[in-house]
């Protein structure tokens, strides 16, 4: 009695360990994260014994597409959300630099506008005749003045 037992014992336990095999697991795109249960945008990977190999030897993973359509359909709606950012990021660094390159030109003009009034010995305007009209020094110092702040507002009030 005690050998049967022993026997039933052992048969069972050689029948376990043939059947024993990893069921499917699901893993996300960078391979973290994998689970037994299927998420959107994961993956299946299956542990397959070699079959030819006796027991103790190694196993080998493999990486399956996902089983269902829904699954595929989720990847692909991530994928193209995704996709949608980058576009995004791409055209508002796009944005910036045009922007960054207009306020240079802006500070440079300004810049030159400011010299040219504090270089200037005698400031004058066109009037409507096309005649030159000269500004006393109280609007000359008035004209740089606003150059001088149009210049702080296109390039920072940095010192200069």
């Amino acid at each position: 009695m005690r050998y049967l037992t022993a026997l039933i014992v052992l048969v069972a336990g050689v029948a376990g360990l043939g059947t024993a095999r990893a069921g499917d697991i699901y893993c996300n795109n960078q391979g973290h994260d994998c689970s037994d249960r299927p998420s959107p945008g994961a993956t299946v990977v299956r542990t397959v014994t070699n079959p030819t190999a006796g027991y103790g030897d190694a196993t080998r993973s493999e990486t399956q597409p996902p089983a269902d359509n829904a699954t595929s359909s989720a990847a692909t709606a991530v994928d193209a959300a995704a996709n949608e950012r980058l576009k995004q990021e791409i055209t508002r660094q796009a944005v910036q630099k045009d922007v960054a390159k207009t306020r240079a030109e802006q500070c440079k003009q300004a810049q030159e506008k400011y010299q040219k009034s504090v270089e200037a010995r005698r400031v004058y305007r066109l009037n409507k005749a096309g005649e030159r009209e000269y500004l006393s020094d109280a609007e000359a110092d008035q004209g740089r003045l606003n150059a001088r702040l149009e210049m702080d507002r296109f390039c920072g009030n940095k010192a200069s």
